[in-house]
């Protein structure tokens, strides 16, 4: 007899004894025409954070190039100093089969395509509120008393409007946890790929208990392809219903021949190498191409738990590993403090390129790949932004707090015009090094609070926003009053 399945549910749930869902996509043909417009209007409002951050700091020349002399489309005053923004397509060029921004915002053009340069902000002169040494939690907003903002979105029920509160998926040192009036390093979700992939989607039967589990272990993967076997097979079921049902079929498929060492089959079994075999391999520090492999490995589960509706965040600080030639403290002294040394220079700039297209564009072209209810992507939800844990300007090893190099990708479901490069500093501002000039700007809580705005948090989640986020002006003398007037409102030219 055929297996029943209930053709009217939001989405069709897939259970494992571990507690964990594994969804397979809204079809809307299969829905009542009342229901279906409910939750196309439920995934439209849907969205997606992922954050990575780049360790130390790096000049300006190295990250913004020709994006510095740009001439501006637009101008003005704003928290008393002149602020400048430009179209990003005017200082993209091609070179080969790459489109070539700087020395590091660079790419192979099938990654960073027109369509991508489009969806692309690059954004300078935002500073943390206070001098830092190395910063963990700051390019998430955190602080000595203020969770990082992942945590905010994993705990706010305006994130989460109709669904149960979803864990941030975690790497690495970059999340903050409050507890009590302090907070504390958020402990990793997984230490690789594999582990984050039975953590989300195996079937644990037998983990915990006296009982052995299974020979023969059953994971979600396998059930929900014999579940859209059914699917497809419904008379109701429209063209373009199968065809989202097919493209998610074929990420799993791609999720699967990427990770298990032997050809894909009909089971879905856990692989037997994964990211910290390939950290543990010889030579691995020394290989970039590796490094960069790793990333696109845990780009792959994270994209399937997006689309399976598991989480909504993805935060990534891979300490482990520079995309460089060495590991992260031979790297810091002999790389990142030595970028007077033209050969250091270009080895920092290689490892950050390779972080920027391997990490953020593989992400972003691989969420452009997985559509919604509502007919678009999750990339068409989703903000994907970087931030550097010191600024840049003078040389980075001065350890400053001033012009956070960022990149956005993605507009939020159209809450960010983009397409520009945006330039906050102030040109007149004081510099701590007369060559090259490390200038001051606005605040980078600023864009935190914005982001937060964009991921639909309400203000009683955050309290209030006066100051960005986190609420807390600084004990320091470096940003005006005018400046922290506006730190609680939209960055200039940004909001759709």
């Amino acid at each position: 007899m055929k297996p029943a399945f209930n053709r009217f549910s939001r989405r069709q749930f897939l259970i494992g004894a571990g507690g964990t869902a594994l969804a397979l996509p809204l079809l809307p043909s299969l829905l009542p025409r009342e229901a279906r417009a409910a939750t196309e209007a439920a995934a439209s409002a849907e969205r997606y954070f992922v954050h990575t951050t780049t360790w130390h700091g790096v000049y300006q020349s190295q990250f913004f190039g020709p994006l510095l002399d740009q001439a501006p489309a637009s101008t003005q005053s704003y928290g008393g100093i002149a602020i400048r923004a430009a179209q990003l397509a005017g200082a993209a060029k091609a070179s080969g089969n790459l489109t070539v921004i700087s020395d590091i915002l660079q790419a192979k053009t099938s990654a960073l395509s027109a369509r991508m340069l489009s969806r692309m902000n690059v954004i300078n002169g935002l500073d943390f509120a206070v001098s830092s040494g190395h910063n963990r939690g700051g390019t998430l907003g955190g602080d000595a008393s203020s969770a990082t903002i992942d945590q905010v979105l994993a705990g706010s029920k305006s994130f989460y409007p109709s669904s149960v509160l979803q864990p941030a998926i975690v790497r690495n040192l970059v999340s903050l946890s409050k507890s009590g009036t302090a907070t504390v390093q958020t402990t990793p979700t997984a230490e690789s790929n594999v582990k984050l992939f039975d953590r989300l989607f195996k079937n644990t039967a037998g983990s915990g208990t006296t009982t052995p589990a299974p020979t023969d272990k059953t994971v979600l993967v396998d059930r929900v392809k014999e579940h859209a076997d059914l699917v497809m097979a419904d008379a109701s079921c429209s063209a373009d219903c199968k065809a989202r049902l097919g493209n998610y079929l074929d990420l799993l498929n791609e999720v699967e021949g990427k990770l298990a060492q032997t050809p894909a089959t009909s089971t879905f079994q856990r692989p037997t190498s994964d990211t910290s075999s390939l950290e543990a391999a010889a030579g691995f520090y020394g290989q970039p191409a590796s490094q960069a492999q790793c990333e696109s490995l845990w780009n792959d589960i994270v994209v399937a738990a997006f689309s399976a509706g598991i989480s909504r965040v993805y935060v990534n600080g891979a300490t482990s590993y520079t995309f460089g030639p060495e590991p992260e403290h031979a790297w810091h002294n002999d790389y990142a403090h030595a970028l007077d040394d033209a050969t250091k220079r270009a080895g920092f700039n290689a490892a950050v390129q390779l972080q920027f297209e391997t990490c953020m564009l593989d992400m972003a072209n691989k969420l452009d790949q997985v559509k919604t209810a509502d007919g678009k992507t999750l990339f068409d939800k989703a903000l994907i932004a970087s931030g550097f844990e010191l600024g840049s300007g003078g040389n980075p090893g001065h350890h400053h707090n001033r012009c956070i190099p960022i990149i956005a990708l993605g507009d939020a479901g159209g809450y960010f015009k983009t397409g520009q490069s945006l330039d906050y500093r102030d040109l007149n501002s004081f510099n701590w090094s007369s060559d090259p000039h490390w200038y001051s700007g606005l605040l980078y809580t600023q864009w935190m609070g914005m982001v937060l705005r964009a991921m639909g948090v309400s203000t009683s989640d955050i309290n209030t926003t006066a100051w960005g986020y986190p609420n807390v002006r600084g004990a320091n003398g470096d940003h005006t009053d005018a400046i922290w007037a506006v730190a609680g409102q939209e960055l200039p030219w940004m909001k759709a």
